[in-house]
């Protein structure tokens, strides 16, 4: 599917998405609770489909009515007295969170479970499973560090070293998966980045009874014998999502637009788009429940997105229309998204007139005017809603591939059109 993307003033109020990775998260905890978790507001992204599918393939039972869905958990106890069983491949499509995230999970069975996706998730590194699961008594063996890989528990409590440079979602995995153990484990890390969202994940725990402690994020202490217990809960908007609504905002809504529907209730490291909006100068008001976003003339700007990867496209997209150069670190985080996003943003920005220099952890932007151009999203979600602004706010960009973005955004186009955006299928 392709989509022209036109020059456009932007006006009214548009809802976030909600968050994919909070409600992922959920999902996880609420297949280890017994009994019932209600959750509201639920995502229809392909990731969060995806979260449902794999936590179905290890056994609970789920129902869903719109956007609310019920999850009867209940996990390892009622799997163990052979009242449900895992599927012995679990396919994980391209989410790299439930991939990361539900494998030491699954290790808690004692039966070998095959772990598979699709798409660029086969082509994103594993290897630091067959490093971590070994330490806890699990046997892990992947495709040449890639997937498909099997893995055979059941998961043991432990002391364990991480180093977690590459990705703190390998983290997220274990720390949720330690508390159904039978004893107290200690989690040695190393090189951790997105710290975020290991906030996010104990966070979500403590909403189910369960207790991290996080010793400056270089030592955690889980006790094992630990009960998730089942909730009822709102699953709260997208940072993520919302980040390119704002930027969309900062430069065509004139009367501003508002976006709803988002907190600071439960950490999201990319509500940082506040931080680096007001660094470039816009015009943004803080308000209950959400945000309201004005166009304003760009500043240049430097901001350090080490914690908050994702927020690289919709940034970049600002920087372009910056009155000078800006320089954005963390680039390094960028190789092993659904694309290579720092090879991706040069060569598609580039058919824009956007230079973009990577030099080792730093990305720097140099804005130009902004000509018409056909983009190929690269099957990366954030890429094709990144080139949308390009288009709202420079000329004419036809991207392609951008059905993608129902990974996160299912509705993207549609909301901004529904803000007065020229897009054309």
């Amino acid at each position: 599917m392709k989509y022209d993307v036109y020059p456009s003033e932007l006006k009214g109020t548009v809802e976030a998405p909600g968050s994919k990775s909070i409600a992922q998260r959920m999902v996880a905890c609420a297949l280890l609770a017994k009994g019932e978790t209600t959750l509201e507001n639920y995502p229809d992204s392909d990731d969060c489909k995806i979260a449902i599918q794999v936590a179905q393939s290890l056994g609970a039972i789920v129902t869903s009515n719109g956007n609310k869905i019920v999850i009867k958990g209940g996990f390892p106890q009622s799997f163990h007295a052979g009242i449900r069983t895992p599927k012995e491949e679990i396919n994980c499509g391209e989410s790299g969170l439930s991939s990361r995230m539900f494998t030491p999970i699954a290790a808690l069975f004692d039966e070998p479970i095959k772990i598979t996706g699709t798409g660029s998730l086969l082509q994103r590194p594993f290897t630091d499973f067959e490093v971590l699961l070994p330490q806890l008594a699990t046997e892990c063996t992947t495709n040449n560090g890639l997937l498909p890989m099997t893995i055979k528990g059941p998961l043991q409590s432990g002391d364990v070293e991480i180093e977690a440079g590459k990705s703190s979602q390998f983290l997220t995995g274990v720390i949720l998966a330690l508390p159904k153990t039978l004893k107290k484990s200690k989690l040695f890390v190393s090189k951790l980045t997105s710290k975020p969202y290991i906030d996010m994940t104990i966070e979500v725990a403590a909403m189910f009874g369960v207790k991290i402690n996080n010793n400056n994020y270089e030592e955690f202490n889980i006790d094992g014998l630990q009960n998730y217990q089942p909730i009822k809960a709102v699953v709260p908007g997208d940072w993520s999502g919302a980040a390119f609504l704002m930027v969309a905002g900062a430069l065509c809504a004139a009367e501003g637009i508002f976006i709803s529907n988002i907190d600071h209730k439960i950490t999201q490291a990319d509500n940082a788009i506040i931080n680096v909006l007001k660094k470039a100068g816009v015009n943004i008001e803080e308000l209950e429940n959400g945000v309201k976003v004005y166009a304003s003339p760009i500043k240049a700007f430097d901001f350090d997105a080490t914690n908050s990867p994702d927020l690289f496209p919709p940034i970049v997209a600002l920087a372009a229309f910056a009155d000078g150069v800006s320089s954005i670190i963390g680039a390094k985080r960028l190789t092993y998204k659904e694309s290579n996003r720092a090879k991706t943003l040069q060569e598609e920005f580039g058919k824009a007139g956007v230079r973009i220099v990577v030099r080792d952890d730093e990305m720097k932007v140099y804005p130009g005017y902004i000509r018409s151009a056909i983009i190929n999203s690269h099957n990366d979600h954030r890429i094709a809603m990144a080139a949308a602004i390009l288009g709202l706010a420079g000329d004419k960009i036809t991207i392609r591939g951008a059905e993608c973005v129902a990974k996160s955004f299912p509705d993207y186009f549609e909301r901004l059109i529904a803000l007065g955006a020229n897009i054309h299928s």
